[in-house]
C-alpha cells in the first residue's frame, strides 16, 4: 500500500484552504512577517489582464470579517492563528505603502476607516494602514528566524 493510501490524503479534512485576507470592517487586521509580494494578471471584471500585486504574510495574529452569499457581513469574524499563511491583494493605497517594506521585515494592516467615493454611487474607499514596527535601534523590524530558515532569501534595507 502506497503511503498516500495510509494517510487518507483526500480527506475532506485535508483540504488546504485559500487564505485570502478580505478587509470588510474597520479593525480588520492582520500581522505577521511578509514573506513574498508579487505581481499577477488580475482576473476581476474590468481589470481583466492589468498587473496587481499579491502579499504573502506568515501571520502571528489577526482577524476579519467575511462577507455570506447575499454580500452581507458575517458577524463573526475569522480568527487568524500564528502560523498561517495569508495572502492580501493589493490596493493603490496598499500598494504605495508597501513599496519600502522587505520580504522577511515584520508588518501589520489595518483597516482603519472608510471614506466616501469623490465619485457619486461608487462604494467608499476603504483606508488600509501599513505598520512597519521598528526595534530598539529604529531599524525595521525583521524575522531573523524565518530569514535563518529560507537562507535564498536576503533582506536588503534601504
Amino acid at each position: 500500500m502506497k503511503n498516500s493510501e495510509k494517510t487518507n490524503w483526500d480527506d475532506e479534512n485535508n483540504v488546504v484552504s485559500n487564505n485570502w485576507t478580505k478587509f470588510n470592517v474597520p479593525e480588520d487586521k492582520i500581522f505577521g512577517t511578509l514573506t513574498d509580494k508579487r505581481q499577477v494578471k488580475s482576473s476581476l471584471p474590468g481589470k481583466e489582464g492589468s498587473m496587481v500585486w499579491i502579499y504573502s504574510i506568515l501571520a502571528q495574529s489577526g482577524s476579519f470579517h467575511k462577507l455570506d452569499d447575499k454580500k452581507k457581513i458575517v458577524e463573526e469574524p475569522v480568527e487568524i492563528k500564528s502560523g498561517e499563511s495569508w495572502t492580501v491583494g493589493g490596493t493603490a493605497i496598499i500598494d504605495r505603502q508597501m513599496q519600502n517594506i522587505r520580504i522577511g521585515q515584520i508588518i501589520g494592516m489595518k483597516f482603519v476607516e472608510e471614506k466616501p467615493s469623490r465619485t457619486k454611487g461608487f462604494a467608499p474607499a476603504k483606508i488600509i494602514r501599513v505598520y512597519a514596527p521598528k526595534d530598539e535601534t529604529g531599524a525595521p523590524l525583521v524575522d531573523k528566524e524565518w530569514l535563518e530558515s529560507n537562507p535564498d532569501i536576503t533582506y536588503q534595507q534601504f
